[in-house]
């Protein structure tokens, strides 16, 4: 299982395999969200644009995250077992915006929110397209788990910060549970 926490222009994914009370650490990933032609904050570089242009920027640098996610996976999935079933689970935060984009550039957190969604968006779309199981798990919801999440950055090694172990969370729920 591949938990991944994005951020803006970038993701952190952990592997795990075995089952949730004894989860055993596969690999941990950086994956570049944000090519380098296009403004790694695309819904700010937009927020200055006529609407047509800002409309425009915003799809290219969606198809652009979303191919670069693509790629990323595509390097994750060479380096994973090839018995491991893999089920993609992005942790997300619930955001409402807009469903007009002038709108929702006229708000600047409303503009983070709008690139946080489009770069979660872009992993479970790279994963679907890899014809793996996507999953959204919102952050709320991920197990504390503390004493699991511990032993497997132990066996990670450094860094292991929130971003990892959320990571690590968001996999955790996704082991399969054998009776």
């Amino acid at each position: 299982m591949l938990g991944v926490v994005t951020r803006t222009g970038s993701a952190v994914a952990v592997a795990l395999r075995g089952q949730p009370g004894a989860p055993v650490f596969v690999g941990r990933w950086e994956l570049d969200l944000a090519p380098g032609e296009l403004p790694v904050q695309p819904y700010h570089a937009a927020a200055g644009l006529p609407a047509p242009d800002a409309y425009a920027l915003i799809d290219e640098a969606s198809r652009a995250a979303e191919d670069a996610a693509a790629a990323g996976l595509d390097t994750v999935g060479a380096m994973l077992p090839a018995a491991l079933t893999v089920t993609v689970a992005v942790v997300v935060k619930p955001y409402s915006l807009p469903d007009d984009l002038v709108t929702l550039l006229r708000s600047h957190p409303r503009q983070h929110a709008g690139e946080g969604v489009m770069y979660r968006e872009a992993v479970l779309g790279a994963a679907r397209r890899r014809a793996w199981m996507a999953v959204a798990v919102d952050q709320a919801s991920l197990p504390a788990a503390a004493q699991v999440v511990a032993m497997i950055g132990q066996a990670a090694g450094r860094p292991w910060r929130g971003i990892e172990k959320d990571a690590c969370r968001a996999a955790l729920t996704q082991l399969p549970v054998r009776a």
